[in-house]
């Protein structure tokens, strides 16, 4: 096992990178330097990138290249940072400690703001891994039914407004908070939302904190087995919040081999795992110990099957087509019309985010075309 807070991967003999792309941040066409070989020398590079993630599903494929070795293959000397949320990660994008990374949609909308971060792919669902919970005897748990549309749902706007709800801000539980409460006619002015990681908010709702606890697993697993009442999900509020593969502005201008590097095999290893549902979850065991996480092989196992890691097809899927009408531009655009409808943003946040190229197809786009498929 390796180091738990930074993982090196030893950098071997580099190999030929293939840059051809179509820019997807304005919808204007430029061209990227030609293929070359992996037998061309000259082509040949030393290539390092910082790596950011969490122990989680989208962190996972970084995870298993890096102790088989797949970056160093592909000539990639790769560091990976982990974090406990998306607001941590981009209080370190802030400070220039990482290139590239994983996290959900709500904190890749905070980077994009701040810090003019691309969204360059898509990773696993998270709509499946968020949920809040609250105590058996909560006012809350007692109602079914009222929500119109989301019988998932349990309480009603006048039992939610005013709680205290623990919840880490700027990730996707965040963005799911936003959605439930948008459900019940409520607004997050409505409650109150006190920031705590994922881990803390487990351990201080347990300890007596707060009237709802925003949970992911495996603490959402934990909260089962406690007999906490799930009261709403991802799922219950209806929305599709996928998680984000994001590389910063200065990686693009100044480090564009790297990220490809790390993009192309991040996919390749989704690709080769996609089936191995066991091989996924004997991974993500490892990963989750080295990082501190109480979890088991069955939780692994679940944990696993909820979350199918996202292909190179899926990308393509989600990222083909012309800026502003690609399917990841709907979805993005739902997901921050929700956060301007709450104040957490402006109209002229998401126009500036459209303006600068927030989503781009380009590694995409040349991956695909590397690998003779087609983006139309």
């Amino acid at each position: 096992m390796k180091s738990r807070s930074k993982k090196l991967v030893a950098l071997l003999t580099a190999v030929g990178l293939v840059t051809a792309s179509l820019a997807g941040c304005g919808g204007s066409k430029e061209e990227a330097p030609a293929p070359a070989s992996s037998g061309d020398e000259a082509a040949a590079k030393e290539l390092s990138i910082v790596a950011s993630h969490q122990p989680y599903s989208h962190g996972l494929p970084s995870y298993i290249g890096d102790q088989e070795g797949a970056f160093s293959e592909a000539g990639l000397n790769m560091e990976i940072l982990w974090f406990s949320g998306g607001n941590t990660q981009n209080e370190a994008l802030g400070a220039d400690e990482w290139e590239v990374g994983a996290y959900g949609s709500a904190p890749a909308i905070a980077a994009g703001v701040a810090y003019n971060a691309k969204i360059i792919g898509i990773a696993v669902e998270d709509s499946v891994s968020i949920d809040y919970f609250v105590r058996p005897d909560s006012e809350i748990a007692q109602i079914q039914g009222e929500v119109e549309g989301h019988p998932d749902i349990y309480g009603n706007a006048d039992t939610w407004r005013g709680k205290t709800i623990l919840c880490a801000t700027s990730t996707s539980v965040h963005f799911g908070l936003v959605a439930t409460l948008s459900k019940l006619g409520l607004t997050q002015n409505d409650v109150n939302i006190v920031h705590m990681d994922v881990p803390s908010a487990y351990a201080a709702f347990k300890a007596g904190e707060g009237d709802v606890v925003a949970l992911w697993d495996p603490q959402s697993y934990q909260a089962e087995e406690e007999g906490w009442v799930r009261v709403s999900c991802g799922e219950a509020a209806g929305e599709e919040f996928p998680t984000i593969l994001v590389a910063s502005e200065k990686a693009i201008e100044e480090n564009w081999d790297a990220v490809y590097a790390w993009m192309k095999t991040y996919l390749e290893i989704c690709d080769k795992y996609k089936d191995d549902n066991e091989g996924q979850a004997a991974y993500l065991l490892d990963m989750q110990l080295d990082n501190g996480i109480d979890t088991d092989e069955a939780m692994a196992q679940r944990f696993i099957e909820d979350r199918p890691l996202r292909t190179l097809e899926d990308n393509i899927e989600y990222f083909k087509g012309e800026p502003g009408s690609r399917k990841m531009d709907a979805v993005m655009e739902n997901v921050i019309d929700f956060f301007v409808d709450q104040g957490s943003y402006t109209e002229e946040d998401k126009q500036s985010l459209v303006d600068n190229g927030f989503i781009d197809s380009e590694f995409i786009r040349a991956i695909a075309e590397e690998k003779g498929l087609s983006m139309e």
